[in-house]
């Protein structure tokens, strides 16, 4: 069903821009000149052309092609050349005040690069891009451009398609990392005593018991947001995402308020440059899965809580992993 709306899409923004036979008064388009007549691609009306798919889709593919329109009906076969463009996009990301990275080599495929629109046809047959999704490093959006060259006049605002592919996980594919060598490099603040012996540290985010916690000073006194903890892997690997656990009671229920909401997590190989950053809004649930919309190297990541569930001053983690 959604192939089929595809082709669809497709076939109806090719109908939709051509003037040729629109009327039933032939005479009516005689005056105007084949000049105004290009050759367009249809997708190029959405700047970009926005595709979600999930990771374990088993047919992942776009749909390309060309189209014809003008005043008059095309008399003549009009050969279409198609191309990616992959440089195109960093002048995309300063037009449009972006920063996607380029689809990577190897993450797709486009079936035919030439294609003609047959005379007396408005367009070329819809065309494959073959997409692989296991290429892409995260769950952000990868531009792909595909641009066209005619032995017809182009479209020139029409020439290009901007192709935003974004891949979603449907469940966690990564391992976890050993956090055995793993240590708090900072915090802004702990409960030293009030959450007794074993509990209250930061260290106790990172520990191997999940229901042991890191709660910020609440006891001597009550600092409220940004709530801040750094921590050091002590080796540089790919981190794909977060997985954070809240605090449960004494009884071992989930406790409801002062878990993280708003955050934004940073990631640096040296401790002192964060290169990446981005914001995140949890769930006021058990545990929280997040994914980095662009997989990272570092040695280090830097956690800040700007808001916590119930709005209150404080704020606590039982279990912090990442993968």
């Amino acid at each position: 069903m959604q192939q089929k709306m595809k082709y669809f899409l497709y076939m109806s923004a090719c109908t939709a821009l051509t003037l040729g036979g629109c009327s039933n008064d032939g005479n009516l388009m005689d005056h105007v000149s084949d000049s105004t007549s290009n050759v367009y691609m249809p997708q190029a009306l959405q700047t970009p052309a926005v595709f979600t798919f999930n990771r374990d889709d088993t047919q992942t593919e776009l749909i390309y092609g060309a189209c014809f329109g003008g005043p008059h009906a095309n008399n003549k076969d009009i050969l279409v050349e198609f191309s990616p463009a992959p440089a195109l996009v960093s002048s995309f990301n300063n037009q449009y005040f972006t920063n996607y990275p380029v689809m990577p080599a190897g993450s797709y495929e486009l079936e035919q690069s030439s294609a003609t629109i047959p005379s007396g046809k408005v367009n070329t047959p819809p065309l494959k891009v073959r997409l692989h999704l296991d290429k892409l490093e995260g769950i952000g959006g990868y531009l792909l451009p595909v641009t066209i060259q005619s032995s017809n006049k182009l479209n020139d605002r029409l020439k290009t398609t901007y192709f935003l592919v974004k891949a979603l996980y449907t469940s966690n594919p990564f391992p976890e990392l050993d956090r055995s060598a793993w240590e708090v490099a900072g915090f802004s603040s702990e409960e030293p005593t009030g959450d007794g012996a074993n509990n209250g540290k930061a260290i106790y985010a990172i520990d191997p018991s999940a229901s042991t916690w890191w709660s910020t000073t609440w006891k001597a006194s009550k600092p409220g947001p940004p709530h801040v903890l750094t921590i050091d892997m002590h080796a540089t690997q790919k981190l794909h995402g977060f997985s954070i656990t809240g605090r449960l009671d004494a009884a071992g229920n989930f406790k409801t308020s002062g878990n993280p909401k708003s955050i934004i997590v940073e990631t640096s190989t040296d401790g002192t440059t964060w290169s990446y950053s981005e914001n995140f809004t949890l769930e006021n649930i058990k545990e929280n899965t997040i994914y980095l919309s662009y997989a990272q190297e570092a040695r280090y990541f830097r956690m800040t809580i700007n808001t916590s569930q119930g709005d209150i001053y404080l704020t606590h983690i039982g279990d912090l992993k990442a993968f």
